[in-house]
């Protein structure tokens, strides 16, 4: 490393230094939306992962220990708030905790604890990188209402898992960086287990909070006609295969599959793709659609074994089935250019190009993206 170097690194360090130093002494408390086990798993599969070509290795069966990390290690991390009730619970019609990223309280989302005796609520499902303004308030039986509480904290952190009542393995793709040199945006893409038994608040969560009204199921197995998560969500079913054998042989459903989220993109629905758990079936759609997205083989792979942390041990997910995966989509060439390989795959199902564009340029934040302009610089470089 020459002086110059050495010069530019210590400077990055220094102001990293800096800015953690402002953060402490202003007084907000920061949270990490990333649970304890996802934080040590993420550093320690990039570590080993970066030294491991040949998938010979899996870390994280590790991070999968309850009793190390406690329990429902598939739910971000999230702020604790606590109050003191005004009156008994049986008065209460409703306690509302309202958040939002300004003081205005502008763009909310509202949740509810289970029992209107409640004195304290995890807020979770928040987005990285942002500063939440958050208020408490009973609402009497009697017509009037108390605010308990309020405050203010900040969030950082990349993945985003999601708590869904009712549902697990449920995560949101974004946040992940790309070979185009933009990470993908938070909250239009979600990939999950099955939702057949959402509850409520799950739905309340997952619809009003999230806005995801696009459910694509794909199970053999449901006899499901409509979303489970109401009549205002959008609902496909369309059988799949995984793994290899679903990219090669069974892969005439992916253009069914893209095509129908593209259309609910450009309507302004979030969507949500399950097969029963999560892993399987939904793990290779997401491989394909992360691929077209520009994530790094790393970071596929980190985030495929993810769904690890809702299973036990013996049930975990690891990297070692998208090892022939990626072999098999390094054939469509170029190489050395691994989204331009899955781009070249989604071309040879029939899409079109400027469909391939689209969702590459809206999940990126691109506008006007063409990636043949992106990949001949990379080729150029």
């Amino acid at each position: 490393m020459n002086n110059l170097e050495m010069t530019r690194k210590l400077l990055l360090l220094f102001a990293l230094f800096v800015a953690t130093q402002v953060l402490a002494q202003d007084g907000i408390e920061v949270i990490n939306i990333e649970n304890r086990a996802v934080q040590a798993y993420l550093a320690d599969a990039a570590r080993t992962y970066s030294q491991d070509s040949d998938y010979s290795v899996s870390v994280i069966e590790k991070y999968n220990n309850t009793g190390k990390y406690g329990t429902k290690l598939y739910w971000p991390q999230g702020k604790e708030v606590f109050w003191t009730p005004t009156t008994c619970g049986d008065s209460i019609d409703e306690i509302r905790i309202t958040v939002a990223d300004n003081e205005f309280f502008e763009n909310n989302y509202t949740f509810n604890p289970d029992k209107t005796s409640a004195s304290s609520y995890v807020i979770r499902n928040l987005l990285p990188n942002k500063t939440y303004y958050y208020k408490v308030e009973e609402f009497l039986k009697d017509a009037t209402w108390n605010e308990r509480t309020h405050g203010v904290f900040r969030t950082t952190g990349q993945v985003r898992m999601i708590q869904v009542r009712g549902c697990s393995n449920v995560r949101d793709l974004g946040g992940w960086p790309t070979q185009y040199g933009k990470p993908i945006v938070y909250g239009r893409m979600f990939r999950s287990g099955n939702l057949d038994n959402v509850t409520a608040i799950g739905r309340h969560d997952f619809v009003e909070n999230l806005g995801v009204r696009a459910e694509l199921d794909l199970r053999r197995e449901s006899k499901l006609r409509t979303s489970p998560l109401g009549e205002t969500v959008k609902y496909l079913r369309i059988t799949h295969g995984a793994y290899l054998s679903g990219i090669k042989k069974r892969c005439d459903v992916y253009p069914q599959d893209l095509k129908w989220l593209i259309a609910r993109l450009h309507e302004g629905r979030n969507v949500d793709w399950h097969c029963a758990i999560g892993c399987d079936r939904c793990g290779t759609l997401s491989f394909l659609i992360e691929g077209l997205l520009g994530m790094s083989e790393l970071d596929i792979c980190r985030d495929y074994e993810l769904s690890t942390l809702m299973f036990s041990r013996k049930n975990k997910r690891v990297r070692s089935p998208l090892k022939e995966m990626f072999t098999y989509i390094r054939t469509f060439g170029p190489e050395d250019n691994l989204a331009k390989c899955f781009y070249n795959y989604w071309l040879s199902l029939g899409m079109k190009r400027q469909e391939l564009d689209y969702v590459i340029g809206i999940m990126l934040d691109i506008p006007g993206f063409k990636e043949e302009n992106y990949s001949s610089s990379i080729e150029n470089e």
